[in-house]
């Protein structure tokens, strides 16, 4: 009998053995939230880092959670290699709130048109050009009239030519006018923090057109079409679709 009891006994502790198993299993392995994941500062370790946990989440928070790395990558914090320290519900929570503001634009993609306005803007302050007054009587209204422009050089390089479209704006214009600027060759090339002529010949037929280019004062002349090309080669590019 004792013999029986003590297989009996063993049996008993190896069941219950077993039976423990799946319990100190589930303690040893327990169920992180993915939420809670911290998201490094080095954006080039998220795809090593965040791959499993990011196929853990909901659908729906990985495309939010997408939507907030590609604004932070196009972030000046990430130009500046200040990434925020941040777990991902904190992110997720963030993104939610930056589409609520920012509802047509939700990954901060900074927009082509405002990037090419600040370098127009920067190109006319670097090659600005004045009009000189021009002696003309009324009747010159239908007639070809000659015009001077004076474009400076605020660059660092010498100006070799220049091709396109300037642009009067003055309060009593309704319509700006723009004169076409065929191909003109600067002999010598326009120095740095130097000035070269440009001369055209154009049909001013607006009275109001007539009395601003005769007394130049409160007129604002800008390149808002061509190219500048320096002495080096390289080509200063102006857009006319932003002043549309």
């Amino acid at each position: 009998m004792m013999g029986l009891d003590n297989r009996f006994n063993k049996v008993l502790l190896l069941t219950m053995s077993l039976g423990l198993l799946p319990l100190l299993y589930g303690c040893s392995q327990p169920q992180v939230d993915p939420s809670q994941q911290a998201i490094p500062t080095n954006s080039d370790q998220w795809q090593k880092t965040l791959g499993d946990t990011f196929e853990r989440l909901p659908e729906a928070d990985r495309k939010l959670l997408s939507r907030y790395m590609l604004r932070m990558k196009l972030s000046s914090a990430y130009e500046s290699g200040a990434m925020p320290r941040i777990t991902i519900k904190q992110a997720l929570t963030q993104q939610r709130e930056y589409e609520r503001l920012h509802p047509n634009n939700p990954t901060g993609k900074k927009s082509p048109i405002v990037i090419s306005q600040q370098i127009e803007t920067a190109n006319n302050l670097n090659y600005p050009v004045d009009l000189l007054p021009v002696k003309t009587s009324e009747s010159d209204s239908l007639n070809q009239v000659k015009l001077q422009f004076v474009l400076s050089n605020h660059g660092k390089v010498a100006i070799k030519s220049f091709k396109g479209t300037l642009t009067m704006q003055e309060k009593r214009l309704t319509k700006n006018k723009r004169f076409n600027v065929p191909l003109t060759q600067f002999e010598p090339p326009i120095a740095p923090e130097q000035a070269g002529k440009i001369v055209i010949e154009s049909s001013i037929e607006d009275i109001n057109v007539m009395r601003a280019i005769k007394n130049n004062k409160g007129v604002n002349i800008e390149i808002t079409e061509g190219t500048i090309v320096l002495v080096d080669g390289q080509e200063i590019e102006f857009d006319e679709l932003l002043e549309k």
